[in-house]
């Protein structure tokens, strides 16, 4: 049995269990059928499974051990996550039912280890200063342990070549709708996963995902992975909502480029051979909401600038101002927390007074209270502009473009193109951006 306080960072360092790798090899499949066999042996059940019900047990067993094999690969802990909920599995290509026995079946046999997850209290505490006593939204961490390895193994069915063995494929279902978030304690958990009911938007919305996704993929990403787009959107529980709520493009995987820092995808990555270079959206959310209210942007360059105030404690106030849609009254402990970690000491500064100067500096941020706009329309507005220069830059120009979210990453000798684009996209939604061009 490990410990969990000194597992927590590989525990927090889990790669997403996204069912998206499978069997590609003959050893992997006699893998596959080996412990699918096994788990059925010592399953207790009533009556034998149906043909049709052994076959989708089979499937969700060989998604699982993929995931789990190339986890050991890339990570020397080898630890995956993946929530046990039922909304999490609506799109996927297995049932929770089906995922929650074969994981049981599996930690019964020896061949997994699991950290069970839990939504309000952090279940990898064990005192100490290493992690938090609650730490929401955590979920269940498994991985391979030795025996299950060395099946793996007698099949040659080697960790260090899960390349040759396994396949990642592309996501089908790229469209994601979810309910609004809730604050339980100041602690914040992401909305349900809504079941969609496809609509010309919605279908259109898919497609677009999916071009964009097999373009890229087709592309050279050198020093990172591109796994796909899932278009994630959010308050679909609000009256108003029509696909115009969120919709960031958000690429899943463990060593996806939008995970790495920034300074190691400028150093590492490489586009179709050519060094990565980001075109940044200066203060995205900000440059938005001036061109929602009809308001010119700042003459000065970086928007976030307030004298007086450090750029990072200006921002964390706009983040913290635009998440909640009024004006913050005292410092949310991760936003003091993260400030501290960068060696930034608000002191006895209180966010009020962060407040009053930043209004007084950015006038056009006294309108949010009663202007009606959240987070939430900001980011679709931003993920619309981000996508239609990332189509035109595709289409027009064969150039492949990354999102970043409030910006792209593309091959460096396109940078200025690039930019010029994405300035046009936000100019073609009746909004100005500024960007910069960002290397290593």
């Amino acid at each position: 049995m490990f410990d969990y306080q000194e597992e927590y960072p590989n525990l927090k360092d889990a790669t997403y269990l996204s069912f998206q790798v499978c069997d590609k090899s003959l050893a992997a499949r006699a893998f596959t059928q080996t412990i699918a066999t096994s788990l059925t042996a010592i399953e207790e059940r009533l009556r034998s499974r149906s043909k049709k019900s052994l076959e989708a047990f089979k499937v969700t067993t060989g998604l699982i051990l993929a995931g789990l094999i190339c986890a050991a690969q890339r990570k020397e802990h080898g630890w995956v996550y993946r929530s046990f909920g039922n909304d999490t599995f609506m799109d996927a290509p297995v049932t929770a039912d089906n995922f929650r026995r074969v994981m049981s079946l599996l930690e019964k046999a020896g061949y997994i280890e699991r950290a069970a997850g839990s939504n309000r209290s952090n279940p990898f505490y064990a005192g100490g200063e290493k992690c938090k006593a609650f730490n929401p939204g955590l979920s269940t961490r498994i991985r391979a342990t030795k025996a299950l390895i060395e099946i793996a193994t007698n099949h040659n069915v080697s960790i260090d070549r899960c390349d040759y063995h396994y396949i990642r494929k592309l996501p089908t279902k790229v469209i994601k709708k979810r309910a609004a978030s809730s604050v339980r304690k100041g602690q914040k958990t992401p909305g349900r996963q809504i079941k969609i009911v496809h609509d010309s938007t919605s279908l259109r919305l898919q497609r677009q995902t999916q071009e964009i996704n097999e373009y890229l993929n087709r592309q050279d990403l050198e020093g990172a992975t591109f796994e796909g787009y899932h278009r994630i959107f959010n308050l679909g529980d609000q009256p108003d909502f029509y696909w115009n709520k969120g919709g960031r493009l958000n690429c899943l995987g463990p060593d996806s480029y939008q995970r790495m820092r920034k300074q190691k995808r400028l150093q590492t990555i490489r586009i179709n051979g050519e060094p990565a270079v980001e075109v940044d959206i200066n203060a995205s959310y900000l440059a938005i909401f001036h061109g929602v209210r009809g308001e010119a942007l700042p003459s000065r360059d970086d928007i976030y600038e307030v004298e007086g105030l450090h750029r990072d404690t200006v921002k964390a106030w706009v983040t913290s101002a635009f998440g909640s849609g009024t004006f913050p009254s005292r410092w949310p402990v991760y936003a003091k927390r993260e400030l501290l970690d960068k060696g930034i000491i608000v002191g006895s500064l209180t966010m009020k007074q962060v407040g009053q100067m930043t209004c007084e500096a950015i006038p056009v941020l006294r309108q949010l209270p009663s202007s009606g706009i959240s987070w939430a329309d900001l980011m679709y507005l931003e993920s619309e502009a981000v996508i239609a220069a990332m189509e035109s830059l595709r289409e027009r120009h064969d150039v492949p473009a990354y999102s970043m979210h409030d910006g792209l990453l593309v091959p460096q000798g396109a940078a200025n193109l690039a930019a010029r684009e994405l300035v046009q996209a936000f100019e073609n939604h009746g909004l100005e951006c500024r960007v910069k061009i960002k290397t290593a």
